[in-house]
């Protein structure tokens, strides 16, 4: 995997290991984002091989529907959504934002066919549709920048001028700060 898949690899993992204790209101689709810089970094195959090792890991770690369903569901949603990766550009924050969000619609739509299909009880309701297709879409954009967008920009500028730079900066700030705050207490 590409070095620069690490990072995002290594917080939606994370987060698909501690998100319920972490946030157990909120179900958080946690490979979307990843999903998202992952579609625009990778050619078709890798994403669909990775994509459906994602969805097998969530299949690890959920109890509440068959195994291989997240597999299918994330195989599914890279064949759907592959080719819409050129109407988002990579390097851009808002555009990562959009695309999990249009990741997460899909992903949802795919999931409710799949449990339709499996035989599981399932029914709609206006609650159900303006949760799974609006307010949580909304949620994964929030996460997708606090947790994915903001820890790549702060990677590619400690990249940009080193870490001995980033640093030092760093530290001058600090010290800056806390000699105003004792300036202004005087």
């Amino acid at each position: 995997m590409k070095t620069y898949l690490l990072i995002p690899f290594a917080i939606a993992c994370f987060f698909a290991l501690f998100n319920s204790a972490l946030l157990p209101q909120i179900k958080l689709l946690v490979f979307s984002p990843f999903l998202a810089i992952l579609y625009t970094r990778c050619s078709f195959q890798i994403c669909l091989i990775v994509a459906c090792l994602c969805g097998f890991t969530i299949d690890l770690f959920s109890t509440d529907l068959r195994l291989g369903i997240h597999a299918l569901n994330y195989s599914l949603l890279t064949g759907a959504l592959y080719q819409q990766r050129r109407h988002f550009f990579e390097d851009k924050p808002l555009a990562i934002c959009l695309f999990t969000a249009l990741i997460s619609t899909v992903s949802t739509l795919i999931q409710w066919i799949l449990i339709a299909l499996s035989g599981k009880p399932f029914t709609l309701s206006k609650e159900l549709l303006a949760t799974d297709l609006i307010i949580m879409p909304v949620i994964d954009m929030v996460y997708a920048f606090t947790c994915f967008c903001c820890p790549l920009i702060l990677y590619s500028h400690i990249k940009k001028v080193g870490w001995k730079v980033f640093y030092e900066t760093t530290l001058h700030s600090l010290h800056l700060k806390k000699r105003i705050t004792t300036h202004d207490s005087d």
